[in-house]
């Protein structure tokens, strides 16, 4: 596995794309009762919109063409759609996945329990070290009223895993 560096770059596209998708109006806040695969399909045209967004701020002529050219997500035809390698007879299929302007896999769970969170870190990982995806972001919907899974997350043991699986594997982890 050839690790990717995290320049100024790629943290801040990762970061504004974080901030696009939860402060946009149409991101729905409570997904009680609608499956991950609704809220992807939902997803889907907010990750598109930030994409179109950055290509036109970059001065692409075409941002809208640009954007689509390097958007795909999980059940797509096409490059990434093709059978992938197999890691451990199984293989790596993000939810999403950006080309450009750097080759980035997401990743979108949604639950109550804390144990999805584990899961999804260890898929992440799994996007890295393959050497499939040079970054992942994991968009974590924490289900519970109270947000414990979320708050968690500021506590020593959970905030180093965190900052370890960013450090070493390139896994930006957030929660909502």
């Amino acid at each position: 596995m050839r690790k990717k560096t995290k320049t100024r770059g790629v943290v801040e596209f990762i970061e504004g794309l974080h901030k696009y998708i939860v402060t946009h109006p149409q991101f729905r806040k409570n997904t009680k009762g609608k499956s991950e695969t609704a809220i992807q399909t939902e997803l889907r045209p907010l990750i598109l919109n930030f994409l179109e967004k950055d290509f036109d701020a970059k001065g692409y002529a075409d941002a809208v063409a640009k954007a689509n050219k390097a958007f795909y997500w999980e059940g797509q035809e096409g490059k990434f759609g093709r059978e992938r390698a197999a890691t451990f007879a199984s293989r790596n299929y993000p939810d999403f996945i950006i080309e450009e302007p750097y080759l980035l896999a997401i990743e979108y769970k949604q639950s109550q329990s804390g144990s999805l969170v584990k899961q999804a870190i260890g898929q992440a990982i799994m996007h890295t070290m393959s050497g499939d995806f040079d970054f992942v972001y994991v968009l974590f919907h924490d289900q519970n009223k109270d947000k414990k899974i979320e708050k968690s997350a500021q506590k020593e043991c959970e905030h180093e895993i965190i900052e370890k699986i960013k450090k070493d594997f390139n896994v930006f982890l957030r929660f909502i």
